[in-house]
């Protein structure tokens, strides 16, 4: 435990604590994949197959306390000894006290293609993977496959979105008032905006990805600095924030290990009255510092939308700028919302997204109509999040396109709808051709209603 007794500790060791953690992460990775590869078959580095973190440690930001083990095992062609040896790698992987393995069950490379053609959630996964061992053939597969995929315009995408989606997931992460230290406006979730600026502009500069073993949300941090983003006085108050965030995450994981809130990071009462007794401050003083760092914070990923903006605009002129924030501000009027050109996928993604947070249900439905053939996947992401999007929206998706590959992360937004239908949940939750992963949330709301789905780990 950091156990944090003074302000002045406050924000000292964080970065250095996800990088300790996630060496640690990554010997226990590659040891047991060169022991389960020997036993299975011989060699160490059997040929076809390589491990590749991703998530967290794949962006050396793995928190410590209780955390997940994001590993991805990719395979040439997928074979009942493949499959045995994934098997038996998650089962070992699994005693070494993570919260879950989160080790997903695709891998080969046809997969990947499909993923990073078509998801932003899983192709995001792919795009942060981080070779930890293995055939090194099958690294430089995944690393083509990369350049072929990754690009300007998905970085953009990806940031627009997923954005326009976390101010929405964090109001509904509030569990009886108390936020989510990682999924609330300035937690640590905010941490993937800054990385992904910072990849978004590497590719528009045409420079590499920075090779430094260090956390990615630094890197970009320190990049924004370099470039005079962010004056030196924000710069520091904004790293001790990062660094405040990482511990106490770190924490209240640890703390909440041997409870029903394993994995979960919610800062109540209760939960604040434990870190109390193995030596932070008082509630009131920690929630008072978590509420100031989780400000800069929030100040950072403000920073990071309007470079994003100012990128997309550059390329696609200043009309575009105009356009595009007339488009998802939830002020602007619906007349003028309407006349908006919508041919731009982004410009399309925030009329959504600003039709949506303005309650204006007219529009939305237009929107929905015109877009109910859509392949696109932050299109489709975009209608079911919202609290306007009716059932029978919800259920032509739910049970059509996205059951196809690489579309199944929105049938988790689907079944956390307040409006989605029993009938589309127990049609998700009931198909046996769906990874687990896409079906838990439905079988939640099935049986614990709204709120316990959108409150899971």
């Amino acid at each position: 435990m950091n156990g944090i007794v003074s302000r002045e500790n406050l924000g000292r060791n964080g970065l250095e604590l996800v990088v300790e953690e996630t060496r640690k992460f990554d010997k226990i990775v590659r040891d047991t994949y060169e022991e389960v590869a020997m036993n299975l078959f011989g060699t160490k580095v059997p040929s076809g197959f390589a491990v590749f973190a991703y998530g967290s440690p794949g962006r050396i930001e793995l928190v410590g306390g209780d955390s997940d083990a994001d590993i991805f095992l990719v395979e040439k062609e997928k074979t009942p000894r493949s499959t045995e040896f994934k098997k038996r790698l998650k089962e070992r992987w699994g005693t070494f006290g993570f919260s879950k393995v989160d080790l997903p069950p695709w891998g080969t490379y046809d997969e990947i293609d499909i993923y990073l053609e078509k998801s932003l959630v899983e192709g995001n996964q792919v795009l942060e993977t981080r070779f930890l061992a293995g055939d090194e053939s099958v690294m430089q597969e995944v690393s083509q496959r990369k350049q072929k995929f990754d690009s300007i315009e998905r970085g953009l995408r990806n940031i627009i979105f997923n954005r326009l989606y976390f101010n929405q997931y964090f109001r509904q992460r509030i569990r009886d008032g108390a936020l989510n230290l990682k999924y609330c406006p300035g937690g640590s979730r905010d941490f993937l905006f800054v990385y992904w600026q910072d990849k978004l502009d590497r590719m528009i500069r045409k420079e590499p990805d920075d090779p430094l073993y260090s956390p990615r949300v630094q890197n970009g941090l320190n990049r924004l600095f370099a470039q005079g983003k962010i004056p030196e006085g924000n710069f520091k108050g904004v790293l001790e924030a990062i660094n405040f965030m990482v511990e106490l995450r770190s924490d209240v994981l640890a703390i909440n290990r041997d409870t029903l809130d394993r994995g979960l990071t919610f800062l109540d009462n209760q939960t604040l009255e434990r870190l109390h007794s193995i030596g932070y401050l008082s509630p009131e003083n920690v929630r008072s510092v978590f509420n100031e760092y989780r400000q800069r914070i929030k100040g950072l990923s403000q920073l990071v939308w309007e470079e994003t903006i100012q990128k997309a605009g550059s390329i696609r002129g200043r009309n575009w700028i105009t356009h595009f924030r007339e488009a998802y501000d939830s002020e602007t009027h619906e007349d003028i919302r309407e006349r908006i050109p919508s041919d731009d996928p982004l410009i399309s993604t925030a009329l959504i997204w600003g039709a949506s947070e303005s309650g204006q249900k007219v529009l939305f439905d237009n929107l929905a109509r015109k877009y109910h053939q859509t392949g696109d996947w932050s299109l489709i992401g975009s209608l079911v999040c919202s609290p306007l999007c009716d059932a029978e929206v919800l259920h032509h998706f739910g049970t059509g396109q996205l059951k196809e590959r690489g579309y199944g992360y929105l049938l988790r937004v689907v079944a956390r709808n307040k409006n989605v239908k029993k009938e589309t949940l127990k049609s998700i939750a009931e198909d046996p051709r769906l990874e687990s992963r896409y079906t838990e949330v439905a079988k939640s709301a099935l049986e614990g209603g709204n709120g316990v789905a959108n409150n899971q780990v």
